[in-house]
């Protein structure tokens, strides 16, 4: 590995393009790099809606639902700047299936009581693109289903509710080896608040649901439950028989009939097996792709047509999934390296399934030269969409510069300084400290002066 590279590991020192591209080659990285900015108008079919270019808002939790789990005026406003700013597909945050599940008290939560102010969320979305790019312009929303699983708190302190134990991540939360593991009658009994929550989500008016199984949540913990026992441990069959189960009773019922079916789905714990989903049973830190290119072969054939791929776990080793040089917390690896791994993971199953419409990640960290790694990614095959997640609350607009002016403004990117990611841990609340610093600045500095 050569040790002339234009940035150090504390911070992002490229200027332009060039220089990056001089790492990349050095450094012999699978990071690609294009030009061809028209690529993001490209329209992705599918099937019963177009999503009208190729530009993805992910989900970021927001933290800030009212105590029932509503959206408030913090949401509508966040997401209201999201849609004025032309991404193509609107993925929405992490919203809760159940009371006990919700990862702090002010996550979003869709109940029968609630699923109108929902709808009013939808609504604002849709007409806010459509003042914005006209009438004819429609951005399709998915709504993120989820069970916090482990990260789960009630009252502000935590509540986990665990499928497996991992020796790493339960040390991180002081559960002991005698803490007890979820039971199969109640992970059976989440397939009814699933499909619940897939049903109101389509009378609130959103085009798909995805069912979360990523970043440690419950679900994603299941696919690594190799040393549970029971039905919903052990076998690969066994570990994503409640995921499988619930897409097939979301597919099957005839109110959630045209809901798009969609997965935000770790490729990659980057845990050591057995602690670890896709990664070499030798116990060795090798991803290995198997099992999950086992697993989106079925979530194909059961109608997921679209998925996003992420991997890690931001309460465990943030930069995996958030590549990012600034803060207390140094990574003991480039950062470029970090944004390598998932677009090259990626990339790896996009080439193989290429029918299935994959969200790619990993490109905030390049700030303004974000839309020429983008680029090179839909050029080359490594995904069909290109997500942006914490990019979407420090810069809504991003995709609209990226579509008119073919840039993103220096003045105007994420800087990847991960107190978003910092903000959501601690407090729950999230938002954009810099670049939003009227609201989210004060908020900031409160959790400080708590923390001292």
């Amino acid at each position: 590995m050569s040790n002339t590279i234009y940035r150090s590991k504390g911070s992002f020192r490229y200027r332009h393009i060039h220089e990056l591209k001089k790492d990349i080659e050095e450094l012999e990285l699978d990071i690609k790099v294009s030009n061809n900015t028209d690529l993001f108008e490209t329209k992705v079919d599918l099937g019963d809606c177009i999503i009208p270019n190729s530009i993805v808002s992910l989900p970021m939790e927001g933290g800030d639902s009212n105590e029932k789990g509503s959206p408030t005026q913090l949401t509508y406003r966040k997401y209201e700047k999201i849609a004025r700013g032309g991404a193509g597909l609107i993925w929405l945050e992490a919203v809760s299936v159940s009371k006990d599940g919700r990862s702090n008290d002010k996550q979003l939560w869709l109940t029968e009581d609630n699923w109108i102010e929902f709808k009013k969320l939808n609504d604002l979305i849709k007409s806010s693109a459509k003042e914005e790019f006209g009438e004819d312009y429609n951005p399709i929303t998915i709504l993120q289903l989820n069970h916090s699983g482990r990260y789960c708190k009630i009252k502000g302190k935590s509540n986990p509710i665990i499928a497996t134990h991992k020796r790493d991540l339960d040390n991180r939360l002081g559960i002991d080896e005698d803490y007890p593991v979820v039971s199969d009658d109640y992970l059976k009994g989440l397939e009814n608040e699933f499909l619940k929550s897939a049903k109101l989500a389509k009378k609130a008016g959103f085009d798909g649901v995805d069912i979360k199984a990523c970043h440690g949540y419950l679900l994603s913990e299941l696919l690594s439950a190799y040393e549970r026992e029971g039905e919903y441990g052990g076998s690969f069959e066994n570990r994503i028989k409640l995921l499988i189960n619930i897409i097939q009773r979301i597919k099957e019922d005839k109110e959630c009939e045209g809901l798009i079916l969609a997965s935000r789905l770790n490729v990659s714990d980057v845990l050591p097996y057995p602690q670890g989903w896709g990664m070499s049973k030798s116990g060795e830190y090798i991803i290995d792709l198997e099992e999950p290119k086992k697993l989106i072969e079925i979530l194909k054939d059961k109608g997921v047509s679209l998925i996003s791929l992420t991997m890690g776990n931001p309460y465990f080793i943030p930069h995996i999934n958030k590549p990012y040089d600034i803060g207390t917390y140094i990574p003991d690896e480039n950062v470029i390296i970090s944004c390598n791994r998932l677009i090259s993971e990626i990339g790896k199953i996009q080439r193989q399934f290429p029918e299935v419409n994959i969200v790619g990640v990993g490109y905030s960290w390049f700030r303004h030269l974000a839309p020429y790694v983008a680029a090179g990614s839909l050029e080359n095959g490594l995904c069909n969409l290109v997500g942006f997640g914490r990019e979407g609350i420090a810069y809504p607009d991003f995709a609209k510069d990226i579509l008119r002016d073919k840039e993103m403004k220096k003045a105007k990117v994420c800087i990847s300084c991960s107190k978003c990611s910092e903000m959501k841990s601690k407090i729950g609340t999230c938002g954009c400290v810099v670049r939003d610093s009227k609201v989210y600045l004060p908020i900031y500095q409160e959790m400080k002066r708590e923390e001292n």
